[in-house]
């Protein structure tokens, strides 16, 4: 399953790599848009493989969520296997075994955990990216950084995607289920959920975790942190209604009872989980990051 934006820069490579191997070659639309259930009965109605099959995912976070989650459901499960070509993905959305499609109320509603057979990391595949890809990944860069307390940023290229991918592993083979520890990934992506949903999925994932880590760090009171998150990722106010994006933060995954659970820091390299705070105070933070 290869995504439409990569095809033509690696598909011909990886028929020939695939040779007799491949059984089909299912080329999917880029970009979140299509993340949803009908490209995945599309791709569950295609499928031609048995149990003893492999689905193998090419592209950004997208297609790796969509076609993880079909291998997750199809025969009630068939091995799989991420090839992750952006940042993004590679420093984050194709590691831990989430999967998930997303729905009208909100992203990522429907999924299943279904940790990947092998996760194939190749840094060369992010030169074909154009710019504002690599920024986007850079956001995601900067949580796990501000997770890990170290300046992760300033890594050259190829040693952030190996630290970052080391940290959510580690991450995520300890809490595989994420029933603890593990929610500390979600760090700014409460707020980022919101406006990707309010914006109809046309706000790039990068950019919406850029506001959504001003916001939770400054609900940490940590301003410092917040301007250095200013700094690296320059995010812009977001352009979405803001009453759709507070019904969609209402209904994001974390909220407990009707009350959101937040990620905040006591300071770099100490996340807080579950965080209750006053809603009105939530909704100002939310109110801060659209224009």
């Amino acid at each position: 399953v290869v995504d439409a934006g990569v095809e033509p820069l690696h598909g011909e490579r990886v028929r020939r790599a695939l040779a007799e191997r491949l059984a089909a070659f299912h080329v999917v639309p880029a970009g979140e848009l299509t993340k949803g259930v009908r490209e995945a009965e599309r791709l569950w109605s295609g499928l031609r493989l048995d149990r003893d099959g492999t689905v193998m995912a090419l592209g950004g976070g997208s297609t790796i969520d969509l076609a993880g989650f079909v291998a997750a459901s199809y025969l009630r499960g068939i091995p799989w296997v991420a090839v992750p070509t952006t940042l993004v993905a590679q420093v984050d959305a194709a590691i831990g075994g989430k999967t998930a499609v997303d729905v009208e109320r909100g992203k990522n509603l429907v999924g299943a955990f279904h940790w990947p057979a092998r996760v194939v990391v190749d840094p060369q595949l992010l030169s074909t990216l154009p710019p504002e890809e690599l920024e986007n990944g850079l956001a995601e860069v900067v949580k796990t950084g501000l997770l890990a307390g170290e300046p992760l940023w300033e890594l050259a290229p190829f040693e952030q995607v190996r630290r970052c991918a080391a940290f959510k592993a580690a991450v995520c083979l300890r809490d595989p289920l994420d029933r603890g520890e593990r929610a500390q990934l979600n760090l700014g992506h409460t707020f980022a959920h919101a406006l990707e949903a309010a914006s109809g999925y046309t706000l790039a994932h990068g950019r919406a975790v850029a506001l959504g880590l001003l916001a939770a760090l400054r609900l940490s009171g940590l301003e410092d942190d917040a301007r250095t998150v200013e700094e690296l990722l320059h995010p812009e106010l977001a352009r979405v209604d803001r009453e759709v994006a507070w019904v969609a933060l209402e209904y994001d995954k974390k909220t407990v009872d009707g009350t959101p659970r937040l990620v905040l820091l006591e300071q770099p390299g100490k996340p807080k989980v579950g965080v209750e705070l006053d809603m009105g105070e939530i909704r100002a933070a939310l109110d801060a990051l659209i224009m």
